[in-house]
């Protein structure tokens, strides 16, 4: 715990001064709209919304393997109630039989 407060304290620092080194104004041009903003900031934007995308593009994979995964454990449980079913009914038949 105490090596991930670590490593958010020094990408913290490095962030700083990165902000720091990287304030010069620029202009982003996207289609009809102009940002003017310090060349930190809109990294940071930049990458925090290349971050979403990637999210965002991810969680339909992520329902289907989970739903194909509750799927499968559903399958894993009858199949293990079946082989229970048919063990006890196995052991009764052979107790039956060294009854006689």
């Amino acid at each position: 715990m105490q090596i991930f407060l670590f490593l958010a304290l020094l990408i913290a620092i490095a962030l700083i001064f990165f902000a720091l080194q990287n304030s010069a104004l620029v202009t982003v041009t996207f289609l009809a709209f102009h940002f003017e903003g310090s060349l930190a900031f809109i990294l940071v934007v930049v990458f925090a919304s290349g971050v979403l995308s990637g999210i965002l593009l991810a969680v339909p994979s992520f329902w289907r393997k989970s739903s194909a995964l509750r799927d499968q454990r559903r399958k894993i449980k009858q199949l293990e109630e079946s082989v229970a079913m048919n063990a006890t009914s196995k052991a009764k038949g052979k107790g039956e039989a060294h009854s006689d």
